[in-house]
């Protein structure tokens, strides 16, 4: 009898340990979603409302959604996200404001998930938002450039004259972008309410607000 009700507590603490799990792994799809959906809302706002002169170049702060889930998150959580927030900009410059077409569709979601991933393990090392969110860029830039360069005169009817302007006009923007959400998302995660909150989420998650240093 003593060994059954050792094996029945055994069990239970299985199963509650199990169904912990499963409460956490709900939270974090719950989350993401909801900052995919955020990230897709902010980049249909942003970019159907502030045009910057030439159709393929137009304010697009869908990483908002990215960075709020790669900081806490991790890697792969960030490039899952990246890549969802990236299908709106991809039909936006590839069908309807520009002329990207495919490439449009399949390589910025691509270039935003490798954001969303760097992010996530850049801040796994050193633990600052804004220099997650700085660095985390960088190969998406040096992903979108090579697009631009090697990928976009060929595939698309832009033409090649007009081909390296928009780039660096792409980059140039991207970069004021990022700086304003690195800011942002350093700031966001001085908050000890939110860190913690986010902590009953992310439960593996290593983070210290400067605040509480």
């Amino acid at each position: 009898m003593r060994s059954l009700q050792c094996a029945n507590s055994e069990g239970g603490s299985t199963l509650s340990d199990e169904s912990v799990k499963r409460r956490f792994s709900t939270k974090i799809i719950v989350y993401v979603a909801v900052m995919a959906a955020l990230g897709t809302a902010v980049s249909i706002l942003t970019i159907n409302t502030v045009q910057l002169g030439a159709t393929q170049i137009s304010l697009d702060l869908s990483h908002l959604g990215t960075f709020m889930v790669a900081i806490p998150g991790g890697a792969i959580l960030g490039a899952i996200t990246g890549a969802i927030v990236g299908i709106y900009p991809g039909i936006a410059f590839g069908y309807i404001w520009g002329s990207l077409g495919i490439v449009g569709l399949i390589g910025l979601p691509a270039g935003k998930a490798m954001a969303g991933f760097t992010s996530g393990f850049v801040q796994r090392t050193l633990k600052r938002p804004f220099l997650s969110v700085v660095l985390g860029y960088v190969p998406e830039c040096l992903f979108t450039i090579w697009l631009f360069l090697f990928i976009v005169p060929v595939m698309t009817p832009i033409p090649a004259e007009f081909v390296l302007i928009i780039a660096l006009g792409i980059v140039g923007k991207a970069w004021i972008e990022i700086l304003f959400m690195a800011f942002l998302m350093e700031t966001i995660f001085l908050s000890r309410g939110i860190v913690r909150l986010l902590k009953t989420i992310f439960t593996s998650w290593d983070y210290t607000p400067l605040t509480e240093m």
